[in-house]
């Protein structure tokens, strides 16, 4: 093999960065490409060369159609496998909004990937849901057009492996079936040679009402931010505490709750943030991936958010919790557990990464190899 597309984000969100070189790595382990491109799946049209600094989605649905009837060189004709990386695939809310009017499924893959498969292999790794916290993936079956996609995405792929065990359910209402792995982020640092160092300080993590969206919950930003301070404050005691901020606006949030918090932010380096998780001692915080990379550096973390990614921690033995279900009392028991586990999870980890790596090899391989 020597060209292999990836469809992804790009420069956009740091845990797509993670998730996408975890993948990178373990695919290392069973097949070498000459190179290696990147979609932006927010903006299909980035799939042609000479586009990808095309990032608007409307303008991308206008302009891509047309060079597709031109026939110009895009990376998804040119590449011997595609992947489609991490990220939830799988969300269905009453009223909207639905996985399948995602924007990148018909452009890339029916009508570019489809129309033109050859011998080609198509891959969707790491892939997730994205539903209420409390979900039990029923909604996909009062939803026709979801449940089609979820099967019709699950049959174009020659492999399919999810992050989450909510997104398998989703799937196996659908009709169909595929295998659980912890996420791939947990991979990324092998990609960079990083290692682990000597914790220095202790990370929190700030998002509004504890994630990207509500879809509805009734949830009480005042309360998550009050409680937010009232975490800053149990830690401090217990070392050096340092907001890691994915995003300005995250900083700036961070910042109107506990001051003279310190933090760290270096928007769109993945590198950077990874570098700074292997230096830390353990963490609080919203944002998922940001609890996969430390973990994966054998930090132990608790992750607060309210849809159902945030329960993907279970699969590194790390506990989630609700947003609305945050108090005082489980504020003491959260620090607590993590000081508890502050030595010993660097073995659990590392018996978790041993087990799903060669997992993932395995069934790479079956589909890669033969």
């Amino acid at each position: 093999m020597t060209n292999l597309s990836i469809i992804t984000t790009v420069r956009h969100n740091i845990g797509d960065d993670f998730v996408r070189e975890g993948i990178l790595s373990i695919i290392g382990d069973v097949a070498k490409f000459d190179q290696v491109e990147l979609i932006h799946k927010h903006s299909p049209v980035t799939t042609a060369y000479g586009y990808e600094g095309l990032r608007r989605l409307r303008i991308s649905r206008v302009v891509e159609p047309v060079l597709r009837v031109l026939g110009t060189k895009d990376r998804v004709a040119d590449a011997d496998l595609l992947i489609q990386s991490g990220a939830p695939v799988y969300w269905c809310h009453p009223g909207g909004p639905h996985c399948a009017d995602n924007e990148w499924f018909d452009p890339l893959i029916r009508k570019r990937f489809l129309k033109d498969r050859r011998s080609r292999k198509l891959l969707s790794i790491a892939g997730g849901s994205c539903q209420r916290y409390h979900s039990d993936g029923s909604e996909v079956t009062n939803c026709p057009k979801c449940k089609a996609y979820i099967a019709e995405f699950f049959d174009a792929c020659d492999l399919t492996l999810l992050r989450d065990s909510l997104a398998q359910r989703m799937l196996q209402l659908s009709g169909r079936d595929a295998m659980v792995l912890p996420c791939t982020s947990i991979f990324a640092r092998d990609h960079f040679k990083i290692t682990p160092t000597k914790g220095g300080y202790i990370v929190v993590n700030f998002m509004e009402s504890g994630g990207h969206y509500t879809f509805g919950q009734n949830i009480d930003a005042d309360k998550w931010r009050k409680n937010f301070g009232e975490i800053v404050d149990k830690l401090q005691p217990h070392g050096r505490v340092v907001a890691a901020c994915h995003t300005v606006a995250e900083e700036t949030l961070a910042k109107q709750i506990v001051p003279d918090v310190e933090t760290y932010i270096v928007p769109d380096e993945h590198v950077a943030f990874m570098n700074f998780y292997a230096g830390a001692r353990f963490a609080v915080v919203n944002r998922v991936h940001a609890g996969f990379m430390m973990a994966s550096f054998g930090k132990p973390v608790a992750v607060i958010g309210n849809d159902s990614r945030a329960l993907m921690i279970k699969n590194l033995n790390l506990t989630p919790h609700y947003v609305e279900d945050v108090t005082s009392a489980s504020i003491d028991q959260m620090i607590a557990a993590l000081l508890s586990r502050e030595h010993s999870y660097p073995d659990e980890i590392e018996a978790i990464r041993t087990a799903s790596r060669r997992a993932y090899v395995e069934a790479l391989s079956k589909v890669l190899l033969n």
